[in-house]
């Protein structure tokens, strides 16, 4: 999943931001544009994971994982084994018994 055109949106809204502050608000946000594409990616590869583990809870016994590879993160999806059918509520109730 290539994460550069929602960093890259990230960066265009701070510039339309820092367009209404002046040239101070401008040269901040100029400064302010490299360490704010690492900590975007951190965000979103965060909240991708997160995602990924909601969705295991509901595919369980299958799972989803995501995985960086370069700067972009890829998902890898590991369906649950053929044979009997999974009951989500039977496993979660003798989870929580």
């Amino acid at each position: 999943m290539n994460l550069t055109q929602y960093v890259d949106q990230l960066r265009q809204e701070l510039a339309v931001a820092a367009e209404a502050g002046g040239d101070e608000a401008r040269a901040l946000a100029e400064r302010l544009t490299a360490p704010l594409e690492s900590a975007a990616r951190l965000t979103l590869l965060n909240a991708l994971s997160a995602a990924a583990d909601e969705i295991t809870v509901d595919l369980a016994p299958g799972s989803v994982d995501v995985r960086l590879r370069g700067l972009d993160p890829e998902f890898v999806v590991t369906p649950p084994p053929a044979g009997e059918p999974f009951d989500a509520q039977a496993e979660y109730a003798a989870l929580m018994a």
